[in-house]
């Protein structure tokens, strides 16, 4: 019997829920700063997973779950020259995605809290072309382990 996996739950729903700001990629943002790739459009979302770590204390440890909390970075990347605007637009329409209750997320079971971490700009650096907003979306979560 497979183990029903929240995180993957949590990345399929915030693709669903992204899918209206832009395309939407998952991975490693580097590796697609890295990549001389024509494909990507001028602007676009990555959804990097980030740290996971158990919450001890809400819920206590069971044989069948553990409470964990995990961040997702939505990376709002850009390759345009005048970068600044599109960046925040698309910020501000991360924001209308994800508004309400578990950021949007009421349809993956288990989820008890989420909300937005602070936020990070960043320029292209040195020789670069993409810039970035990076949103940390905290999310709380019972994992089941049967």
């Amino acid at each position: 019997m497979a183990v029903r996996d929240v995180q993957s739950e949590i990345i399929a729903a915030l693709q669903v829920l992204l899918a209206d700001v832009g395309q939407v990629e998952e991975g490693d943002v580097r590796t697609i700063f890295d990549a001389d790739d024509a494909s990507y459009p001028d602007e676009f979302i990555v959804l990097q997973p980030g740290g996971t770590e158990e919450v001890l204390g809400t819920h206590p440890r069971m044989p069948n779950s553990v409470p964990e909390r995990a961040v997702f970075n939505i990376v709002l990347v850009s390759k345009k020259r005048e970068y600044a605007a599109g960046l925040r637009a698309m910020r501000l329409a991360v924001k209308v995605a994800t508004a309400g209750h578990l950021c949007g997320l009421v349809g993956v079971a288990g989820i008890t809290a989420a909300g937005f971490q602070p936020e990070t700009p960043t320029t292209p650096g040195e020789g670069r072309r993409w810039a970035a907003h990076v949103m940390p979306l905290q999310i709380s979560y019972l994992q089941p382990l049967k």
